[in-house]
């Protein structure tokens, strides 16, 4: 990985599944600490240029490609590539990949698609073996795909791939060409490290995530669009946008990762859960869960019958009919104006309002967090709209957010607190579970208002005068919504 992934995730990739498969992520107390120093981009990612007259070539035909060059050779349908430097793939290979395997975790190579179409049914159509970091350029003016089939042939000893763009290095995106990945077996983009997109116009279609990183996802440029069968975009750590156009079209949540930083661009998300989750990387969260089945006692015998426990040590199964405990157990709401529920009419919140922070909980820059600085975000979510096992920050920006309609979801939901310092900010959703900001410098106001798909809600300030709305996609019943010198909140 880049030393910059390296000093921050500690020991995260640590030994085990090769190649591009799923790795667990182990970071230390400190993880977050050196966070700020993620949020940019190199010369390097953001360089898209290549010198042709010194690259190697690659010409695919059918199933067989030719190697104009040093550094690569083809093998019938598969091309292998063992040295640094840059190499341009154009045209078809109908049942092949590209495999990187550089001679060292410190090694970089430059790939350009231009006018490439590479499918495997049994495999990724471009994997990265080894190395430190692949440079994926898209041509000016060039269509390229890369596709999977729904099933994978393991060779003996041989790791499972998860993508049809698998990765075990940092992978940047860069250029201004096209790129369609369509994964039909699991993640369409899945990489060991990070995920850099600085560029192009990328079609993202996937049977789980759209993109998947054990390290950062940073979206620097280019327009992405990503119909997910899972997450449109996840990371275990750190998920960045700073500019660019991101629209999430279908997917389980929209954007997943332990930290969620929006500080610029165009985020669209349509989800059949939440929209923007901030929550424990899944890694983390398999192994907690599994320490807690192995060490939960058995079921003492008794009128309750048979222990429950089973001989590999994990309990059985609840019967159907048996009361389910909710998957989201709330905190009780704090005392104060920003604890009340909107049956309440709580009204405007002035700046500085209560600071309705849980007793004992973890300071901001040790939790799970979303932060809002710029940018514009749409969220159409059937589950919660903004989602933070922590933390939510929003200073700036426009934020239009559509949550579920009714039960135990809304636009808006924290652990421990939710700050507005700026910004224009529309959250709606249902009313059960609806919550306000618990203070920040920026007036909010939190109102029980009913609207139906279609009706707009328009916040106000004391002249009367629209500072933002919001033309809301499903009905709702609750509003939250905070703009500079906001007012009031009305429907129509």
């Amino acid at each position: 990985m880049r030393k910059i992934i390296t000093a921050i995730l500690g020991a995260a990739l640590v030994a085990g599944l090769a190649g591009c498969s799923a790795q667990s992520t182990q970071q230390a107390d400190s993880k977050y600490a050196n966070i700020e120093s993620e949020l940019n981009f190199t010369e390097r990612d953001m360089d898209a240029s290549y010198d042709e007259s010194t690259a190697t070539v690659i010409d695919l035909s059918g199933n067989t490609a030719q190697v104009r060059g040093e550094g690569a050779r083809a093998n019938g349908s598969k091309v292998s590539i063992t040295a640094e430097g840059t190499y341009i793939v154009r045209g078809t290979l109908g049942n092949g990949t590209i495999d990187v395997n550089l001679p060292s975790d410190d090694s970089s190579a430059q790939i350009v698609l231009d006018g490439t179409n590479i499918h495997n049914d049994a495999g990724p159509a471009l994997q990265v073996s080894k190395g430190d970091a692949v440079y994926l350029t898209l041509a000016d003016g060039s269509e390229n795909t890369l596709s999977d089939g729904n099933g994978y042939a393991l060779e003996a000893g041989e790791d499972e791939a998860q993508a049809a763009l698998c990765t075990a290095s940092d992978l940047t995106i860069n250029g201004s060409g096209s790129l369609n990945v369509n994964g039909a077996y699991y993640h369409a983009i899945s990489s060991q490290g990070a995920v850099i997109i600085a560029g192009g116009n990328i079609d993202i279609e996937s049977a789980e995530d759209g993109a998947f990183a054990n390290g950062a996802i940073k979206i620097g440029g280019g327009d992405i669009t990503i119909n997910a069968g899972d997450d449109g975009l996840h990371s275990e750590y750190l998920l960045y946008v700073a500019d660019g156009t991101v629209d999430v079209q279908q997917s389980e949540e929209g954007f997943e990762a332990e930290r969620i930083y929006i500080y610029g661009g165009d985020s669209s998300i349509v989800s059949k859960d939440d929209g923007v989750n901030a929550s424990q990387a899944e890694a983390e969260k398999e192994a907690s869960e599994s320490d807690a089945a192995n060490e939960a006692p058995a079921v003492p015998e008794g009128n309750m019958g048979e222990p429950a426990a089973r001989s590999d040590g994990k309990m059985s199964e609840p019967p159907a009919d048996a009361p389910q405990m909710s998957d989201r157990q709330k905190p009780e709401r704090p005392e104060g104006d920003g604890g009340k529920s909107p049956a309440e009419g709580q009204g405007m919140q002035q700046p500085g309002g209560p600071d309705n922070k849980q007793e004992n909980a973890p300071d901001i820059d040790d939790a799970y967090l979303i932060r809002i600085n710029g940018g514009a975000l749409t969220v159409n979510a059937g589950g919660d709209g903004l989602d933070s096992s922590g933390y939510i920050e929003i200073n700036g920006g426009t934020v239009l957010v559509s949550g579920a309609s009714s039960a135990d979801d809304s636009g808006l939901d924290y652990e421990y607190g939710a700050t507005v310092n700026g910004g224009d900010v529309i959250l709606v959703g249902a009313a059960g579970m609806a919550e306000d900001f618990t203070g920040g410098t920026q007036a909010h106001l939190m109102e029980r208002l009913n609207g139906n798909v279609g009706s707009t809600v328009e916040v106000k300030d004391a002249s009367g005068n629209v500072l933002v709305s919001y033309v809301v996609p499903k009905a709702f019943e609750a509003v939250t919504a905070s703009a500079p010198g906001a007012a009031s909140i009305s429907v129509k």
